[in-house]
């Protein structure tokens, strides 16, 4: 260190007025000045090895000294002579060169107590603080040193911190704010965690020369950082930690692992940490819908190779940003909860490992718009067969709804819709005409005052089968009434009924046959009704086909034996 003639501040002047003064203090001054280094080395000798190791690089200025340092930036005025041993500057240098730099042990700085806020929470949060009972978390809320956080299943906190750096706590997650201070020589932020057990995703502003530090404590192993993106988990006494920017070392007393970006690397408590591995690349999402509006949502997507297991998170980009759906899959597919809100979402989706490391990210926004719900359709029933030449559609009713909107076609796309109903204020459509035979889609969508129209339903197939086959012109012969139709296709069977009332209330004549020919005895004379549906072996019976109506003659038998004797008088 280079050192620089007598200072010219005025309180080094005091000095020298007043060790004139007093010539015979001046031995007992200088015993003191030997003494106090002592006592201070043997009070240092109390700091952790880290602690003391650590040091402050003080780039010099014009008019500093020691003195005037340790009275600016040091916890105490002991350490002016400590900050001279521990530079060797020699007791006659007051003044310092400006440009060169003063190494300073960190545990030696003086910091200003600083506070974090919960920008947002969602779900269950309970915050504690020191020595209190847990109390539910809300945004806005002050986190302080010695205060724990805790996150049920699916909740999560994001923290903000003076210096513009963020956390994001995960669900299942415990997790003690230690230390927040700021260096009164720089305006660095010192952050300490304690993560008892879950995960937290730090993003931390940049520390260059400012002496700021932002580090993680698990159970296994320490996380420390002074500028960076990364994520760290802690369950069952094992630590993982992803590095997605910047460098962190992942250190505990066996050993350090340097982490940079795109690595990562996991410990086991007690363990030497492990090597640094590459995280796996991020997902391809451009299968994904730009808008969703049917919850919860699964998509498939391509694999990743080596991949073990597949996460996905929806991250709202309104607020704070909070986890609103965290959900893993053993299979490559994009998963969210059923509850996650209407509104533009960032979704993350990372590929997991065999050894249980998360990879990079990949990242897009997505729509989702699934509210107000669609009602349930409930008749007909899906995949079903209508029969009936007016059918009504029957569906849930929402007490909020203010309109229903149905619509009819005849491909599940619905880009040319044969019915679109708007506006009915019932929870169902009649068809007005006869669909013709056909397979047809349905779907159903309601409108709120708070939410307007909603998604619609899911699409509901049906079928309209062909009508039964039509009786051709019955012939009499003798007593016997035969009943002929078109043939049907192989398997096919048929249902023939006569009654004597055209709504076949109480028919006469019920008969099943295989054949397209029916032989009957002879009816009562009269009026006579006819129909015939087909029958198959894997579908619903069809609907019937048009009845037929025709006269059963009376006998003539009886007028004939009286026309004999008349015939014998006329010989």
């Amino acid at each position: 260190m280079r050192q620089i003639n007598r200072p010219t501040d005025t309180r080094s002047k005091a000095m020298r007025r007043g060790a004139s003064a007093h010539g015979q203090q001046r031995g007992a001054v200088r015993r003191f000045s030997a003494w106090v280094p002592a006592c201070l080395a043997l009070w240092v000798l109390s700091l952790s090895s880290a602690a003391a190791t650590e040091e402050f690089r003080y780039q010099i200025r014009q008019g500093d000294n020691p003195w005037n340092i340790t009275s600016r930036f040091l916890k105490d005025m002991a350490y002016w002579p400590r900050i001279q041993e521990y530079n060797g500057i020699g007791d006659s240098a007051t003044a310092l060169q400006p440009g060169t730099t003063l190494r300073i042990p960190m545990a030696w700085m003086r910091t200003i107590p600083q506070t974090a806020i919960i920008a947002d929470v969602h779900g269950e949060v309970l915050l504690q603080r020191q020595h209190g009972t847990p109390q539910a978390a809300a945004a806005g809320m002050l986190l302080m040193p010695g205060n724990l956080l805790r996150t049920g299943s699916g909740g999560s906190a994001v923290l903000q911190f003076p210096d513009g750096s963020r956390a994001l706590l995960g669900a299942g997650s415990t997790l003690r704010l230690v230390e927040l201070n700021r260096l009164t020589v720089s305006s660095g932020q010192q952050v300490r965690f304690e993560l008892q057990q879950g995960e937290i995703e730090s993003e931390v502003k940049p520390a260059a020369n400012s002496g700021g530090r932002f580090v993680i404590q698990t159970p296994a192993a320490t996380a420390a950082v002074r500028g960076t993106r990364f994520r760290v988990a802690s369950a069952a006494g094992r630590t993982r930690n992803e590095t997605l920017q910047g460098t962190v070392a992942l250190q505990n007393r066996r050993g350090t692992t340097l982490l940079g970006a795109g690595r990562g690397a996991y410990v086991q408590a007690g363990a030497e940490p492990g090597t640094a591995r590459p995280l796996m690349p991020a997902p391809v999402l451009d299968i994904l819908p730009e808008r969703v509006e049917r919850l919860p949502l699964r998509v498939e997507i391509p694999a990743v190779a080596g991949a073990r297991a597949y996460r996905s998170q929806f991250v709202a980009t309104a607020g704070a940003g909070i986890i609103e759906s965290d959900r893993s899959s053993p299979t490559p597919h994009v998963l969210s909860t059923d509850d996650l809100p209407d509104g533009i979402h960032r979704i993350r989706v990372r590929a997991v490992d065999e050894n249980g490391l998360e990879g990079r990210d990949a990242e897009r926004e997505i729509v989702v718009d699934a509210r107000p719900e669609p009602p349930f359709p409930s008749a007909p029933a899906a995949d079903g067969w209508i029969v009936d030449e007016h059918p009504t559609f029957r569906w849930t009713r929402s007490d909020d709804a203010v309109r229903y909107h149905f619509q009819l076609a005849a491909a599940a796309d619905f880009a040319t819709p044969l019915v679109n109903a708007p506006d009915l204020n019932k929870p169902e459509w009649i068809a007005a005409e006869p669909l013709t035979p056909g397979v047809y889609f349905w779907r159903v969508a309601l409108e709120t005052t708070a939410e307007g129209r909603g998604p619609y339903s899911d699409p509901q197939r049906f079928t309209v089968p062909p009508p039964g086959p039509q009786p051709q012109a019955p012939v009499m012969d003798g007593d016997k009434l035969e009943l002929r139709w078109r043939a049907g296709t192989p398997g096919e069977r048929f249902q023939v009924q006569a009654s004597r009332d055209a709504g076949f209330a109480e028919p006469e004549i019920d008969q099943m046959t295989d054949e397209s020919r029916l032989v009957l005895p002879r009816p009562a004379p009269g009026t006579l009704h006819l129909r015939v549906r087909t029958l198959a072996s894997d579908t619903p019976p069809g609907p019937w086909g048009k009845a037929q109506q025709i006269e059963i003659p009376k006998e003539n038998w009886s007028a004939l034996l009286l026309l004999v004797p008349a015939l014998f008088l006329a010989l």
